[in-house]
């Protein structure tokens, strides 16, 4: 929880203990995430679509998501929407039906059906996802019409006493947000992306997501992927490490075998310094002693995603470290001899992303297309 400020200052603002929530960390002594299916646990997926493996086998009675439908669990319900700003919209157009009908029943004439942490807990959300709801973002028309339909019944408006009524509100991409959720989303972003005291792990993992990807090779029919975004620049990580590139890497390395991963994608999103113009970076590595047995084969892979990714015009890769100062230039020009060094049987390779749009999502899906090469010379 530590690794995500923004996500302790919603629920303290929504009037949730942290301590309710359940981590795989704090299930009862003696049981594991495996055992829960054989204890009659089924499970309900938000802002993913697949199960993770530390689950097992579950039965997955519902899915809601705005990533790209992997196509597992095809008997759950699902909720996919892709393009969506935030899930947590998509959580609350599941249930507004729901809540809208029991908010006209007899029962629930005595106030709404949705508490006010819950709603204000949601909005919490969205802004975080998106912004701050602003045009020109991530929001599309499912995350206004949820946050219109949530803030009347948020903390943010049952203070005010001249709050409007639920169904009067409407947040669009030109009716901004009120200012109490504005002003608050301000504090949100400005939690998120304070990492400055984060290590280099801290920083690969407190917003992570991992993926089992297929590939056409009889070596490895699968692989194991993990996608870190990090909102901080890789320039900057490196002014923090103790030995720049060498010790960043072995951060790197420590990461990907905590982890039993093949491939890692890390994935930066930051603002410049002086002009505060978005950025976004892309850093792949591929290592041998997993799936993939050889630093040979190791070294294929990582070149068919070299080829297949800068192809491909979705992100608009550009040579990292170009155009930049003769320091920077120096730092480029070790951090490309260390990623194809095959050092440890792992290699690289670090990009400028032209496309600063284009996030998380994009990139998994284009790894996915991407292992699915022929690799029978493998």
């Amino acid at each position: 929880m530590h690794l995500r400020p923004e996500n302790i200052l919603a629920l303290k603002h929504a009037n949730i203990p942290s301590s309710v929530l359940i981590h795989p960390e704090t299930l009862p002594a003696g049981l594991t995430t495996n055992d829960l299916t054989n204890q009659g646990v089924h499970f309900a997926i938000v802002d993913m679509n697949r199960l993770l493996p530390i689950f097992g086998a579950g039965k997955v009675d519902l899915i809601i998501d705005h990533h790209d439908d992997e196509g597992v669990h095809e008997d759950a319900e699902r909720l996919i929407q892709v393009p969506t700003g935030s899930c947590a919209s998509l959580v609350t157009k599941y249930f507004r039906s729901q809540w809208t009908a029991a908010a006209s029943s007899p029962a629930g004439a005595a106030g709404s059906p949705v508490p006010p942490e819950l709603a204000t807990l949601l909005l919490s959300a969205m802004v975080i996802d998106t912004a701050g709801l602003k045009a020109g973002g991530k929001a599309v028309e499912t995350d206004y019409e949820s946050a219109s339909f949530l803030y009347p019944l948020s903390t943010f408006a049952t203070s005010s006493p001249d709050s409007p009524s639920a169904g009067s509100m409407s947040i669009s991409s030109t009716s901004p947000a009120p200012q109490a959720l504005s002003d608050f989303s301000n504090q949100l972003l400005e939690q998120k992306f304070d990492v400055s005291n984060l290590t280099t792990h801290d920083l690969l993992l407190r917003d992570y997501k991992e993926y089992i990807l297929p590939t056409s090779s009889t070596s490895f029919p699968s692989l194991q992927v993990g996608l870190s975004t990090v909102p901080m620049s890789i320039k900057k990580v490196l002014e923090k490490e103790s030995e720049g590139w060498t010790s960043y890497m072995k951060a790197l390395d420590g990461y990907m075998h905590e982890k039993n991963l093949d491939i890692e994608g890390v994935l930066t999103t930051y603002k410049t310094d002086k002009k505060g113009k978005h950025k976004r970076e892309l850093l792949i590595l591929v290592r041998s002693g997993g799936s993939i047995k050889t630093s040979e084969e190791a070294k294929r892979v990582r070149d068919e995603l070299i080829e297949g990714l800068e192809a491909g015009e979705i992100l608009e890769l550009e040579v990292w470290g170009e155009k930049k100062s003769l320091k920077l230039n120096k730092k480029a020009k070790e951090g490309e001899e260390l990623l194809d060094s095959g050092l440890g049987g792992r290699w690289g390779k670090v990009w400028v992303q032209g496309n600063d749009k284009a996030t998380r999502k994009q990139v998994a899906p284009l790894l996915v297309s991407h292992l699915s090469f022929d690799h029978a010379r493998c």
